[in-house]
């Protein structure tokens, strides 16, 4: 079995380090010649092997997490697939769940703040319209600072993303209760 993971992982890094080698060696002309139609192509397919393995290694991680949930219990414990995780999103920059797991094991039990903030950075960036990642960092920035005031603003981003109408009734109630404690702990309501 490791076996197999190991050779996908080698497999999806010869692809990611091929496709920039293609670019960088690609020719600078615009011109529509037949060649250039050949690379693009071959560059195309790079792309699609990237998300192809990306799929594999997350169907591997979902393998991981069951076993573990049937062996050891609490699955956010399992640092193994981390690296999965993470060769997942490099992969593929736009698979938010693979950000999101990550993002929630690292700021929960493994409480790696910092490393689950910087990675729930990069997802956003590379997907700036995902409520999920958003909704993540602001629980991220709870669960290490208690700072409602810092994760607020991706909580409302969140709402104001969401197209779900469970997942906007659930933050708009999150999001009224993040700005009660907001209130809570400003310096006029503790006088009061």
């Amino acid at each position: 079995m490791r076996r197999l993971s190991m050779w996908i992982a080698c497999v999806a890094v010869v692809c990611v380090l091929s496709e920039g080698l293609m670019l960088a060696h690609a020719p600078k002309s615009e011109a529509p010649a037949a060649d250039n139609a050949a690379l693009r192509t071959v560059l195309a397919m790079a792309g699609q092997f990237r998300i192809v393995f990306a799929n594999l290694l997350w169907i591997k991680v979902d393998k991981y997490h069951h076993e573990y949930i049937e062996h050891h219990g609490n699955w956010a414990e399992n640092s193994d697939i981390l690296p999965l995780l993470r060769m997942i999103t490099w992969l593929d920059p736009h698979f938010i769940q693979a950000y999101q797991v990550a993002g929630f094991m690292l700021s929960g039990n493994l409480k790696r703040y910092d490393f689950a903030r910087q990675l729930l950075a990069e997802g956003i960036r590379n997907n700036p319209r995902s409520p999920e990642l958003h909704e993540e960092m602001g629980m991220a920035i709870i669960r290490a600072t208690h700072n409602y005031r810092e994760a607020y603003p991706y909580l409302a981003r969140a709402l104001e993303l969401s197209t779900d109408d469970f997942d906007r009734q659930r933050l708009e109630r999150f999001c009224h209760t993040v700005r009660r404690e907001i209130q809570e702990e400003s310096p006029e309501h503790k006088t009061n």
